[in-house]
């Protein structure tokens, strides 16, 4: 119980801490009620399986790796993009998709890996592009009602300019806030695959130690 109540704390101070971090406005403390109350009394995907199984550790850390892959990717994208918006460069499109695509990635990754963090982040990138939809959509890029995106190239070439900078360039709120979300769900993905990595060494080396004491051979 005691064990359980000092992660509960720490699971709160990091939440806190991401809030502060990612520069989203106060009102998103709704959003993180939000989480918090559908995902008391859940169990996290290591909980949900056997966490000292070795086919479940390996797939528990491919899928955060997944994640992470795919949130640094997301922030590379994002970056390269707004500095070729920044010097006016006319062939954006190839950038604009790799972005459009990273952030798509990370958002199916992250509602595949369970935990109050992901489910925060997934929700912060959603409600993301859905703030900026209107303005996206007038430079080609459409918001689903569940987040992801979709490029028209064609449009996005002959969108006015001065749009497509403020809300793909360096000083664009929306550019800034991929980055940082995207950048914090790569950190903790990174954390919770060595996790389970050194839950599955700890678990194999339990095991290889019990077997050891056994003769099979009869």
């Amino acid at each position: 119980m005691r064990i359980r109540t000092g992660m509960r704390r720490a699971t709160t101070q990091m939440l806190n801490a991401a809030t502060r971090r990612t520069g989203l406005s106060s009102r998103r403390s709704s959003l993180l009620s939000s989480v918090r109350s559908r995902r008391t009394g859940l169990s996290s995907r290591l909980d949900a399986m056997n966490a000292s199984s070795p086919q479940s550790s390996r797939i528990a850390r491919s899928n955060y790796e997944k994640l992470q892959k795919s949130a640094d990717s997301l922030v590379n994208q994002a970056q390269l993009l707004a500095e070729k918006v920044d010097t006016g460069g006319k062939s954006i499109g190839t950038t604009a998709a790799g972005m459009v695509s990273d952030f798509n990635s990370t958002l199916k990754y992250l509602r595949q890996n369970s935990g109050v963090l992901n489910e925060y982040y997934r929700q912060s990138l959603k409600e993301t592009a859905a703030t900026n939809k209107k303005e996206l959509e007038e430079i080609g890029i459409s918001v689903s009602n569940d987040g992801s995106l979709t490029l028209n190239q064609e449009k996005l070439a002959e969108a006015d300019e001065d749009k497509v900078r403020k809300m793909l360039g360096t000083d664009s709120d929306f550019i800034k806030r991929i980055n940082a979300v995207a950048s914090r769900a790569a950190d903790n993905a990174r954390a919770n695959a060595e996790s389970v990595s050194s839950q599955y060494n700890a678990a194999g080396g339990l095991a290889s130690s019990y077997l050891s004491k056994y003769n099979f051979r009869g």
